[in-house]
Formats: C-alpha cells, structure tokens, sequence
C-alpha cells in the first residue's frame, strides 16, 4: 500500500497528513501493515513534524483500533498514575479523558511527570463531535523558543515538584489511589513508588499523598532538541477557575489539594508565570476538526496535546507506549 501526504489547510507545518493513495487500500490490515512495514519512515516524520495524522482509512471498531495502535506502538503502556478520568476498553486503549464537555484541557505532555514516560501517543476518532472537541496539538520546541527567557531559566534549573493527593474511598475528590494505579493492593503501590523516585505519606483515612521532581525542559531522547517538557500548567491550582479554585483551597487545604505544581526547589510557581504558559500554548496550538476514523500519532515529547470543550456526542481512544 502507497500513501500520499499533504497538509491541512491553513497549517503548513504540522500536523503531517498521511491518506491511502488508493481507495483499494483503506482497511484496518491495509494501515497496520504500513505501520509496521514503515516503521523508519513514522519514526523520521514524527521527529521531524512531530505529529502524523492518518485518514482516510475504515477505523470503526475498538479492536480495529487496537490493532492499529499496536502496530505505531508495539508495547502499550497502562494508564499508571493518570489524572484524567477515562475508561479502560481493550488492551491498554483507554478513552481519550472523561472530563466533563464545557471545561477545555490546557495542553500537556502525557505522563510527563512520571519517571518514564511515554514516547509516542495515539488518537483514533471513534465518533467525531459535531460542536467543536478539538484535540489540539502543538510544537514543544515551539514553546520552549518562545517562552520568556528568565522563566524558562528557572524551569531548566529547578524543574517542577508536582504534589498529588488521592483519597482511599470508593468516592471522594478527584480519582482515588486505587484508580491512579490500577490497584488495590498498597505494597504494590509502594513497590511502584520506590521505583518511579516518588516520595508518599499514607493517611489516617487511607490517602495518599505523593511528592516527586521531574525535569521542566529536556534535549530530545533521539535529536536532542531542547523542549518544553512538563505538565505544571496542568496541575497547579490556577487551573482551575476562581471560584472553584477557593472552594477547593478552603476544602483542603494548599498543601492537600489533589494536585498543584511548585518549582523543583518547593518554592511558589507565580500564578501570573503559569496563566502566561497557558496562553502560550493555547495561542501557539493548531486546531482541526476531528473526522470519523482518523487516526493522530503524536511524538509525545516534541508535541504537547489538549481537548477544547464541545456539546453533544464525542468519543476519542487513546493509547500510548
């Protein structure tokens, strides 16, 4: 099978788009194998675009997007430690996030804040919304260019402590530890823990409280392109509207919210230095609309994603790896 690539209309640089050169080959069998057949040539576009979008193809099932995914990503990795809410449905595919429509996601680099995370990342567009629900993307080293120079200074040097505190109940705020790790079992969370560089404090009550320092930019694993790289924007509390966000304060406390962000060195991220990250992204990110069937890889380091908010029917997969 031969595809042909062109662009979207009105974004000239990102994301690549791959369409079958023939309508004889549009399977499901048709895109794994050229997945798996061109593999170098996947790898050299994301580096160098960052993201690839294939459409055009006959996507419609779980399974079939599994088989898909597998084939840009040989070995798919769980949701572990995961804020967003989603749904398992097959092997390591999950729904894209279950957040709720009339909130939009601030862009982020998936798992960014774990020790190892995930290289590539995959979309499938299982059903497309019809009001808005963009997944937009945007360029990491993009960000790190333009970003104010003594900001991005102080996330090189310091990095970024992320906080997280998870309740131990059946309901509670925010996703419980046993969702985040996919178990129920402590000695596993705290095996996982230990080796992951995360520092935790059980409650009285059976919460959990993490602590762990990651990197705020990185040189590119392959091409050692320095990046944004880090997903405080996402988890300090400014992200969450005013009123919300002193209803959380008052509830728990700023040292026990669910999440919040500070620099390496635990001193305050100012609010004013994380709204002016977000409006960076957010000005910089490309939009289009989602098309049933489409299939988005994205360079999960060089691209940071997001979700625009949206009404009706709307269903993105996602697996990662």
């Amino acid at each position: 099978m031969d595809i042909k690539t062109s662009w979207l209309e009105g974004w000239p640089e990102m994301p690549l788009v791959a369409e079958p050169a023939s309508s004889e080959h549009r399977s499901t069998a048709d895109l794994a194998s050229f997945l798996q057949r061109e593999a170098r040539w996947l790898e050299e576009s994301l580096f160098r675009y960052g993201a690839v979008l294939f459409r055009g193809f006959q996507l419609d099932t779980i399974d079939e997007f599994q088989k898909v995914s597998q084939a840009a990503i040989p070995q798919l990795k769980p949701y572990i430690e995961g804020q967003s809410p989603r749904t398992k449905v097959g092997d390591n595919v999950y729904t894209s996030t279950e957040f709720p429509p009339q909130y939009r996601i601030t862009l982020h680099n998936e798992l960014s804040y774990t020790k190892s995370p995930p290289q590539r990342i995959v979309f499938h567009c299982h059903l497309a919304p019809t009001d808005r629900g963009e997944t937009p993307i945007v360029d990491c080293r993009k960000i790190y260019q333009k970003l104010p120079p003594t900001l991005r200074e102080q996330f090189e040097k310091l990095g970024v402590r992320y906080a997280k505190t998870m309740h131990g109940q059946e309901r509670g705020l925010g996703k419980s530890w046993m969702e985040h790790f996919e178990t129920s079992d402590r000695s596993v969370v705290e095996e996982y823990l230990r080796e992951n560089d995360i520092d935790f404090e059980w409650m009285e009550n059976g919460t959990l409280r993490t602590w762990s320092i990651r990197s705020g930019t990185q040189p590119h694993f392959a091409t050692g392109e320095p990046h944004w790289f880090n997903q405080s924007n996402l988890w300090h509390i400014t992200n969450v509207d005013e009123r919300h966000r002193k209803q959380l304060i008052d509830r728990c406390g700023i040292d026990y919210l669910p999440t919040h962000a500070y620099f390496g060195d635990g001193s305050p991220i100012p609010d004013d230095d994380m709204n002016a990250v977000r409006e960076l992204l957010w000005n910089e990110s490309v939009f289009f609309p989602w098309v049933q069937g489409d299939v988005l890889v994205l360079d999960n380091h060089l691209v940071a994603h997001g979700r625009n908010v949206y009404s009706g029917p709307r269903k993105i997969l996602v697996a990662m790896g």
